[in-house]
Formats: C-alpha cells, structure tokens, sequence
C-alpha cells in the first residue's frame, strides 16, 4: 500500500552523520524532520549496496519503509521526528597510504567522523568546523576528503611522511587563497547579478525583503546562516520566517540544519539566467 501514497520530499534534514570504518564501510546516521501532514516522505540514500537499514521515529518505534530507486519511501505516520541509519560500501577508495571519501550533499552539511587515528590531508571545499583530527563538518555539495594514517610510516624523517605534510600544507594554502578571493569577488559579482535578480523579481513577483535577500545572499557567497540574513535585513523573526518559507517553495532557496541552526542556500544558477 505504501506505493500507491504519494510521494514528497517535504522534509528538513536535522542531522546528518557520516562514520567511516576502517574496512572502508560507511554508516549514515540522518534525522530528518517531516513537514505538517505529510503522509510519505522519499529520502535519497548516500551509495550503493545499502544494508542494515533502520527507520524509528519518536520513541525508537520502526516505521514501515520501501527500498526503491536507491531511496527509501517512509510512511511517517505523523511522526515529527525520523531517524535514519543504514551502511553503505562504494564511497571510500584508497591508493597506496591516502584514502578518500566523496559525499555528496544537496540538502544538508554533515558530520564526518573518520577512523580513530587517521588524520585529514586534504578538503574539496572550505569546512564549516573542524574538531580535532579526524573529525569535520562539511557541505553541503559534492564534498571530497583525502586522509591518511600517520602511524602507517612511523618516524618524523620518513619521506613518505614529509609529502604527506607538504600536500597537506599546500591544501591548507589553496583553501585559504579560495576563501579569500571569493570574499575579494562578491561585491562585484553582486553588480553583475543586478539585472538578473531584477529579472527573478518581476518573474517570481518578489517584495522588496525578498529582493534584498536574494542580494544579500549573492554578497555573501550564496549562503548564510538565517539569524545573520534577519539581522542583515532587520526583520522581525515572525517576518523573516514567512519570507523564508515563501522562497524555499518557489524553489530559490534551500533551507538546512547546522546544529540547532537554519542555515539558507541559493538554489538557481545565476549565470544560466539569460
């Protein structure tokens, strides 16, 4: 019966966890949130080859699920809150001493907890928070982590450990250079942007602090927490809240979870916009 509901993915991701083993197997810990009166939710998987699937809600009771299309179909039955937790093989590659783990994050950043005892050498993007070693929160997008095990070439003259910490600085380097032009680049960026945001308004039929949000976002990169836009914009949170609500359904927004935060994303390609 579960097939014949229909479908939505009219859900918020509280939490999302990634632990890495050292076979190279990757456990999915996700909390998702279902909108008011939605009676199936689909939710994307990480991978393939998912085993161990577990789906509870409030209460640790399990709720009826459907595998399909490499995504679960869950009846929520009214349920607030969803637990999500599943294991997946495919995402981890490893040549020689460096291993790597691509995620890819549309809806949501993520906690990535990597094997006890290895250590970050490299990051595709810029982290939100990094907590000690092997631990960093990340995305969302397609994100990719390069780490390795220090103990594998013990002895501070190895060379093998020498590359290892060039790489690593030299990483280091061209996340901070990338951090800095792009901050370097906004402004302007912002004033080539102005005749398409005119375009989004008068297509979308958008008020002047929806305007104003969409510029706001575009000076600061494309996202931002939702606190520092009502502040930006100096709304009322009640105000602030509707107008959200409003461009995540109109499809300009995404809005995702950091920690207890509401974090807010452009969801369109500027430069596609003729």
């Amino acid at each position: 019966m579960i097939l014949f509901l229909p479908k939505s993915y009219g859900y918020i991701v509280g939490e999302l966890r990634v632990f890495v083993w050292e076979d190279g197997n990757v456990t999915i810990d996700e909390v998702i949130y279902p909108e008011d009166y939605e009676i199936l939710v689909q939710v994307p998987l990480m991978g393939d080859n998912v085993h161990d699937i577990l789906v509870m809600c409030e209460g640790n009771y399990r709720l009826p699920y459907t595998f399909q299309n490499n995504s679960l179909l869950i009846e929520t039955r009214n349920s607030t809150r969803i637990r999500i937790i599943y294991t997946v093989n495919g995402l981890v590659f490893n040549e020689g001493s460096l291993w790597t783990i691509t995620l890819n994050l549309p809806r949501s950043p993520a906690e990535v907890v990597l094997p006890q005892g290895a250590e970050i050498v490299g990051l595709s993007d810029i982290p939100i928070k990094v907590v000690g070693n092997n631990t960093i929160l990340i995305g969302p997008g397609n994100v990719t982590i390069y780490y390795t095990f220090p103990g594998l070439f013990e002895g501070e003259k190895s060379p093998l450990r020498k590359v290892v910490m060039v790489l690593m600085t030299i990483t280091l380097v061209l996340i901070a250079t990338t951090a800095f032009l792009r901050k370097r680049k906004s402004k302007r960026n912002t004033s080539y942007f102005e005749d398409k945001v005119r375009k989004i308004a008068k297509q979308y039929n958008l008020n002047d602090d929806e305007i104003r949000a969409i510029t706001y976002l575009l000076e600061v990169g494309g996202k931002s927490s939702q606190a520092d836009l009502r502040k930006a914009l100096d709304l009322p949170k009640t105000t602030a809240w509707r107008m959200v609500r409003r461009l995540e359904q109109m499809g300009l927004i995404k809005v995702y979870k950091v920690g207890r935060e509401n974090w807010i994303e452009l969801n369109i390609d500027m430069h596609k916009l003729t």
